[in-house]
This record gives C-alpha cells, structure tokens and sequence, in this order.
C-alpha cells in the first residue's frame, strides 16, 4: 500500500527528528526555534544599519563641508572607546551615565506599572467606568512628554525627581490605556459562562479576564517601556539632572560632537532592544504559549 500525500508531507516535515519513542525531539527544536528568532534581528538590525550607512553617505555627499554624518563604523568605533577604553564622556565614563539613566527609568517604570495596570484595570472590568475613565486618560495620553515640563518644574523643580514625573506621566497613561482596552476585549461570552457556573466578580476578574487579555497586557507594557525610554532621553536634556544619557547626548551636541552624540543615542538603543528582547519578549511568548496560541 503506498504512502498517502499526506503521510509523505508529514514524514517530510519530521524527517530528523527523534521518533524511537513516539515523540519529536523538543529541544532541537527549541533551539532552531532560537536560532531563528536571532537570525531575525540580526536581519533587522542590518536593515537598520544599511539605512542608517545610506543616510550618512547621502549627507556626505551633498551636505555641508564643516560637519560630517557620523557612520555606523566611528559612532560604534567611539562607543566602544567609551565602554572599553575608559574614555570620558564630559567628567564621568559612559557607565555612569548608563546607570544613573537606568535608575530613573526603572523607577518611573515601576510607578508605571503599578498605577497604569491597576487603574487600567478599574477602567476596562466595567463598560460604565470605560466609557467615562478612557475619556481622562486619553487627554494625558495626548499630553506630550516635554508638555509636562512646566508641571514637573513647579511641583519637583529641576533635578532627579522631575525627570521621573514626566517619564511615568506619559508611560503610566500608554500601560492604562493598553490594559482597559485588552480587558474590554475579551469575549463577553466568556464573562457570562462564568457568572452562570457561579463565580464572582473577583474569580471572573482573575480567572477570565485578566488570562484572556494578558496578551495584549504584555503589549501595553511593551509599548510603555518604549514610551518611557524616548521620554527619559528628552527629560535629561531639559530638566539639569548632570547626569544621564540624555544629559550627555545635550553636552555633545552643545560642543558639536555628533558621533559622541551617535555613539550615547546606540548605546540607549542597545539598553532598550535589551530589555525589549531578552525581558519583555520572552514573557510574552510564555504567556502565548500557556494560552495555547504559540507551539511551546
């Protein structure tokens, strides 16, 4: 009896794995699962670069003879000059700065995270609350970050403590906005189903509705940290912290060293596809995978 079409594709896509004991080889393909994955951004980071290279070359070419588009090759040369050379960037090394940069996001991001997951929660477990609460939080999402400027000035005067309310200002208001909507998506087919075998309120909130719309939870997070991140960089230039990536890239340009300028802009790039990729991503296929919408 010959094979069907079927048991052929099947036994093509199985070819090489391990089937003596009726299961595929799980780990083997964990592995080309991640080596895939990391052949992605590697290929997205060379997009990156070969835009960024065909900006420089173009500029270069036609644009002023005094001041020059720094390429990938010098902005990485001096950043590594910065990280394993000791240079000095402006009084303090590039660790300092990293640190003290590091420090404000995770703190703002924490007030974040809090405030935004719980008042997006208030928010998005009831359609009466959502159609009012979603009004307030819109408007501050509007809200530029540097728009918060003159509030953080008046309340915390310039320093430490003003940079930390404008970041978590505008990524409190993105997480909050991102978690109603996910909460007000889930099937309220699934809400009755529960309120018919019984559960309350608080069951239904935790065994429902927060599963269902962790997802797109992880998103908002992930959309939050980004906020954050270009929030921060643009505090630190205005608000005298003395300290700080963003404090740094404003010496730079005030002293018109742009590939000292390039090299503090990767370096907090790097920090956030870091933080992005091996935190914020691996949570979010986790959760994928508990839920059933992504092979494990």
């Amino acid at each position: 009896m010959k094979p069907s079409s079927h048991n052929k594709a099947l036994a093509e896509l199985l070819k090489g794995e391990d089937l003596s004991r009726g299961r595929i080889n799980v780990r083997s393909q964990r592995w080309r699962k991640a080596m895939r994955s990391t052949i992605y951004v590697v290929i997205g980071i060379a997009i990156v670069f070969a835009i960024w290279w065909g900006c420089a070359a173009w500029f270069n070419a036609t644009g002023s003879a005094t001041m020059s588009f720094p390429t990938p090759f010098e902005t990485f040369q001096r950043l590594g000059e910065y990280l394993f050379e000791g240079r000095s960037l402006y009084g303090k090394s590039i660790y300092e700065h990293i640190g003290a940069s590091l420090g404000r996001l995770l703190a703002a991001f924490a007030l974040s995270f809090l405030i935004g997951i719980g008042l997006g929660c208030i928010i998005g477990s009831a359609s009466r609350r959502y159609s009012i609460g979603m009004v307030p939080v819109s408007v501050f999402q509007m809200i530029p970050g540097l728009a918060w400027l003159p509030i953080a000035i008046l309340v915390f005067g310039l320093g430490n403590e003003a940079a930390i309310f404008i970041i978590f200002a505008v990524s409190s208001m993105v997480i909050a906005a991102g978690v109603a909507s996910a909460i007000r998506m889930v099937p309220p087919v699934l809400v009755s189903a529960a309120q018919m075998m019984g559960a309350s309120k608080l069951r239904i909130f935790s065994t429902v509705l927060i599963p269902q719309a962790s997802v797109t939870i992880i998103s908002s997070l992930r959309l939050g940290m980004s906020s954050a991140l270009r929030v921060l960089i643009a505090a630190e230039m205005v608000v005298g912290t003395g300290i700080g990536i963003g404090y740094a890239i404003e010496l730079t340009r005030d002293l018109l060293d742009y590939v000292g300028a390039f090299a503090c802009i990767a370096a907090i790039c790097l920090i956030g596809l870091a933080i992005d990729r091996l935190i914020l991503a691996p949570i979010e296929h986790s959760v994928r995978r508990h839920l059933g919408l992504e092979e494990a």
